[in-house]
């Protein structure tokens, strides 16, 4: 059944003044075809023209309702569309947004907005008409590849991935994160047995690199393969907490080298991580220590790794979706302490064609690296990542 929506509804903003805004909203169409971005417009007119006008936020927090589910959005201004005075009125502002709305969803959505007090509008999404073959059909190679490759959904970045380039090119690094989900979620198996869907495998790299150096050698790296189980949420939908989630593993950690250079140890650890959000500002925190003890540590090149890096290890982040994201790391060991400080923000900011994060790194650790784990790095870096 087609829907023929065109809501436009008049209505103060939350915290309204004497001269405040009214707001309506509009869908830019009725029906938008599954996977590309829909728009919708918000028109606020002055009660007062002589007044200064109103700002609406450049993102906004969006909650999408479709078959029984939630979904949570960021809507994005698009520049160049704004239209001030618009239809020749003064105190009148219209202004575009766009969201890309999540996988899968089909039907009639309702939309609200967080932030601004308008009314619910619906829509519909459909699925596409398929297109008879043609040589377009399949335009790039990976749509190709990925016929042959039905598991590609259950791989996912796990740790940050950057490269940084120290403000001392011989302290420069790199690091690359990937986690494997061993179950099909969709499978009668884990609707039988949920839990199993926890299992993954991870694998991170950290590579410490000299570009100081005329050959630009890498000084170390650190293998990381692992094995864990992550809980599902475990708080309900009216908790302030919006997340509490228990990880925990067997990882291996090694240098690959041999002779007196090898370095390897293993960990099981044990992690809860709180994750504190909120909708309408899109502010979250989270809060993840983690405790671990030693399994066959070779005690023959690092007999006293665990003096340098310790049992403990606090990581927590705070920041805005879309904005910067302050990530810290500290850790206690019997010879001192190490710290790590991380602040990312995203580049399409300034150009919405790049999809990465500048990013800055501090660090003042022991053991960053596994073949000086007894030495101190001081270190500065610059880069960009495209995890945080």
């Amino acid at each position: 059944m087609r829907l023929y929506v065109m809501v436009v509804a008049t209505i103060t903003l939350f915290g309204v003044t004497a001269h405040a805004a009214e707001i309506s909203i509009s869908m830019a169409k009725e029906t938008w075809p599954a996977g590309r971005r829909i728009e919708f417009s918000l028109v606020a007119v002055q009660a007062d023209p002589d007044a200064p006008p109103d700002e609406l936020s450049d993102h906004l927090a969006c909650t999408l309702e479709s078959g029984g589910k939630t979904h949570v959005v960021t809507a994005r201004r698009v520049p160049g569309d704004d239209v001030s005075a618009a239809g020749g009125m003064t105190g009148v502002e219209k202004i575009l947004y766009a969201f890309d709305p999540p996988d899968g969803i089909i039907g009639t959505v309702q939309l609200r907005i967080a932030d601004v007090r308008v009314p619910a509008v619906l829509f519909e999404v459909v699925t596409p008409e398929k297109k008879a073959p043609s040589d377009s059909r399949y335009p790039t190679l990976d749509s190709l590849f990925t016929l042959y490759q039905p598991y590609l959904g259950d791989i996912a970045a796990y740790q940050p991935m950057y490269f940084l380039v120290g403000t001392d090119p011989s302290k420069s690094k790199f690091q690359i994160s990937l986690k494997y989900r061993f179950f099909n979620p969709e499978s009668d198996f884990v609707g039988r047995h949920p839990w199993v869907n926890g299992f993954h495998f991870g694998y991170t790299q950290t590579s410490f690199w000299d570009l100081k150096s005329s050959s630009a050698p890498f000084d170390d790296t650190s293998y990381k393969p692992e094995l864990f189980w992550i809980s599902k949420n475990l708080v309900s939908s009216d908790s302030s907490v919006r997340g509490l989630f228990l990880q925990s593993g067997f990882q291996h950690e090694s240098n690959g080298r041999g002779g007196d250079t090898s370095r390897s140890t293993n960990f099981l650890y044990f992690q809860p991580v709180f994750v504190y959000f909120s909708e309408s500002s899109q502010y979250g925190l989270q809060v993840a220590p983690k405790i671990w003890t030693y399994v066959n540590n070779d005690n023959d090149t690092n007999p006293d790794l665990a003096d340098y890096r310790g049992y403990f290890d606090l990581d927590i982040k705070l920041g805005k979706a879309e904005s910067f994201v302050l990530g810290s790391s500290f850790r206690w060991a019997e010879e001192g302490a190490s710290v790590q400080l991380d602040l990312t923000y995203p580049l399409h900011r300034f150009f919405n064609a790049l999809d990465i994060y500048i990013h800055a790194q501090y660090a003042n650790t022991l053991a960053e690296s596994l073949i000086d784990y007894r030495d101190r790095t001081h270190a500065v870096r610059l880069g960009f990542s495209i995890v945080r």
